[in-house]
């Protein structure tokens, strides 16, 4: 199909500036060392939240142990009994069970690593017990917000469960907003852990001798590596697709990626969902995508046009080479 000089100039312009806000994207990905796609993976909705959440890490249980609504109801155990505490005055405990497990793997982790010896393990012993206990001051110290977080996540689920959630603007602003709400309380105390759990590492690390340090490296944190390779796979996919579409280079392939990843960022927010966050700009990159893989922009003025040539010309030449065979054949037949 033979296009217009406006057209040709027209989708040049739109193949370089796409391929510019991917390479850019890609660019600032790199440079900012605390980029990290949790927050958009994080916000997934739909039948297809659990895929995007995979890569994320699970705060030691977290979801399993805290994102459980607490009952508006008197409760069931005596007042004073251990049940009837563990209900009422530490609604945390299953999560603390979670991450004492977790330090405690983390403890046996460091010293196989760095094979601590008898007094290296004495104080990691030591260091263990100092930040337990500083868990469970942190946990008790929130107890009423932790408490106040689970009983307005059942309010919360009470509100999507009702038939009014659905198709009225009110209630779905309610929901988001309440959704975004809890999101940033669970962030929160996520974080305060974390910031435990990272001295407590870093005490750890610290009793290992700098001959055990040369010899065994760093110990590196567990269950980190999903994410983090999701993040590398995001910034170098980014610069592929940004620089091939500047310089018209394998244009359809790097279109069609940059199409698929909008996709998928389109997907993980569905507007029939209740709550997701609006989507208009990327639907108007992907269709952008879609065109320049249709049309193969890289043909004008980029690097695809010397691809096409010299595609061509082998192909002219593997006809020639099989048409002298057959003529060959014909002529001197076996």
């Amino acid at each position: 199909m033979a296009y217009s000089t406006t057209i040709i100039l027209l989708l040049v312009a739109l193949r370089v500036a796409t391929g510019w806000y991917f390479f850019e994207s890609g660019r600032s990905k790199n440079l900012d060392r605390d980029f990290s796609s949790a927050g958009f993976l994080s916000q997934a909705k739909g039948p297809l939240a659990g895929l995007f959440k995979a890569p994320l890490p699970d705060h030691h249980d977290f979801a399993l142990t805290m994102e459980v609504p607490l009952e508006e109801r008197p409760k069931a155990h005596p007042p004073g009994s251990d049940l009837w505490k563990t209900e009422a005055e530490r609604p945390y405990e299953a999560w603390l069970e979670s991450i004492m497990i977790d330090f405690g793997r983390t403890k046996e982790r460091i010293a196989t690593h760095y094979s601590f010896d008898d007094a290296q393990d004495h104080q990691g012993r030591r260091i263990f017990a100092y930040h337990e206990g500083r868990l469970r001051d942190y946990l008790a110290d929130n107890s009423e917000d932790l408490s106040s977080y689970r009983h307005e996540l059942g309010r919360l689920f009470s509100w999507q469960q009702a038939e009014t959630s659905e198709g009225v603007p009110f209630e779905a602003e309610r929901i988001a907003t309440k959704q975004k709400e809890l999101a940033a309380q669970a962030a929160t105390f996520k974080a305060g852990v974390a910031a435990i759990e990272q001295e407590f590492r870093a005490e750890l690390a610290e009793l290992a001798t700098s001959g055990q340090r040369a010899e065994r490296g760093r110990a590196t944190a567990e269950g980190s590596s999903l994410l983090a390779g999701f993040d590398r796979f995001i910034t170098v996919t980014h610069f592929l697709i940004g620089a091939c579409l500047v310089v018209g280079f394998l244009t359809r392939i790097a279109a069609f990626g940059g199409g698929l990843f909008l996709l998928l960022v389109i997907v993980s927010q569905p507007p029939w969902v209740v709550g997701y966050s609006a989507i208009g700009y990327q639907i108007e990159m992907m269709l952008i995508c879609l065109l320049l893989m249709a049309t193969g922009a890289g043909r004008w003025c980029g690097l695809d046009y010397f691809v096409r040539k010299i595609c061509k010309g082998c192909c002219c030449c593997s006809k020639s080479a099989s048409k002298q065979n057959s003529k060959n054949q014909t002529l001197n037949p076996a």
